[in-house]
């Protein structure tokens, strides 16, 4: 059990992040609409200012089976599970789903999906491939105004600059909240585990942020007053794609290493970047994707590196632990750039490839060991 495990904010977040389902359904039970989404690249706030629940789209440990039938059994895990649970209609409940232009198979399930799964269209939300380019200024924001015209079509409200501005402020409110959360982790000390920290995030995203904003409030507060709880072990930064599970934050923790902090979609990645103050709405998104190096898929390299080194010496990391989802290409491909530019900085690293199905994780544990015995020498 951690020792958040007692606190009545983090049981709420906690049970955001376990079962998201039941946080959708309830919110349709009350007449609302909701915007299913599966990449950070799709942005939060435009659901939000329609008036509709932002719902992230998770995975689960389970097998993929009958999505092999419809998607290539070397793509992506996680979208082969996802499109499992959609087939066997987990996603009624959705009215809209909104799919980020980061890779060749989120691109393909916008239309398997309308091909197969009967309900809410699926919509591609175009972005440019590379950031810190003005350039790009002008098709960015054409593509919010499309996106945020289809979320209109779904039964949200039209695009409203004072409604978008609320939103903007909700979860830049969220982020600040979540930041402050992490701050604790750089001191020496625990307070909270790497699994807790992950539910905490996840829990943050898949809640109405105000709700999320009022529990992480109060829990923020109740974790500043606990003890922190001396943890031997080297400091790990564990980097990749997306977790949503512990399983492997556990196992670097159960080996004796210390989980500092995650660059990854469902951790710091989500909250880093508020949205800057701008004013017209749609500009402060588009100044906000030009800064924020969220996947794997964006141009330069170098933007996620420089965010990968920020995380390491805010949080003093003393190593790192890269994963991939299998068969995720992007992260694929920056691995073997990132683990010989973090050899020069003198940072050990070990890459694994995780199934998502949590296959494999034998071999996986003696890995980590190996790795978490080297770091102790």
């Amino acid at each position: 059990m951690g020792a958040l495990a007692n606190l009545e904010p983090f049981r709420a977040l906690q049970a955001a992040a376990r079962d998201p389902a039941s946080v959708a359904t309830a919110w349709k039970a009350r007449g609302g609409k909701v915007v299913g989404y599966r990449c950070l690249t799709v942005p939060e706030e435009l659901i939000l200012a329609a008036g509709m629940l932002p719902h992230p789209l998770y995975g689960t440990p389970d097998a993929v089976g009958p999505a092999d039938a419809y998607l290539q059994a070397c793509s992506c895990e996680l979208v082969r599970n996802l499109f499992d649970r959609a087939l066997a209609g987990t996603y009624g409940y959705l009215d809209l789903l909104l799919v980020g232009n980061t890779c060749d198979i989120t691109r393909k399930l916008v239309d398997v999906w309308n091909g197969f799964i009967p309900g809410a269209p699926a919509v591609l939300c175009n972005h440019p491939q590379k950031i810190h380019n003005e350039a790009s200024r002008d098709f960015t924001l054409e593509e919010l105004r499309r996106t945020a015209a289809a979320i209109a079509r779904a039964g949200g409200h039209d695009l409203d600059p004072d409604r978008l501005r609320e939103a903007i402020q909700v979860t830049n409110t969220m982020r600040g909240l979540l930041r402050e959360l992490f701050a604790l982790r750089a001191a020496d000390g625990q307070r909270f585990s790497a699994a807790e920290a992950l539910d905490i995030v996840m829990g943050a995203s898949v809640l109405p942020k105000a709700d999320a904003n009022v529990q992480l409030a109060l829990l923020l507060d109740e974790v500043r007053r606990l003890e922190p709880v001396p943890r031997p072990g080297p400091r790990i930064l564990v980097s990749g794609s997306q977790l949503d599970s512990p399983v492997l934050l556990d196992m670097i923790e159960a080996e004796g290493g210390v989980v500092v902090a995650e660059d990854l979609c469902t951790s710091t990645r989500y909250f880093w970047h508020p949205v800057p103050a701008a004013d017209d709405p749609l500009e402060a998104l588009f100044q906000q994707f030009d800064q924020r190096p969220v996947c794997a898929c964006l141009h330069p390299i170098e933007a996620r590196f420089d965010f990968l080194a920020e995380l390491v010496d805010t949080f003093r990391a003393e190593a790192i632990v890269y994963f991939t989802i299998k068969y995720c290409h992007p992260f694929l491909y920056e691995a073997p750039i990132f683990k010989k530019r973090l050899e020069a900085r003198g940072i050990p690293s070990i890459v694994l490839e995780v199934g998502h199905d949590l296959s494999g994780h034998g071999q996986l544990r003696t890995r980590l060991q190996a790795f978490i015995e080297m770091l102790t020498l």
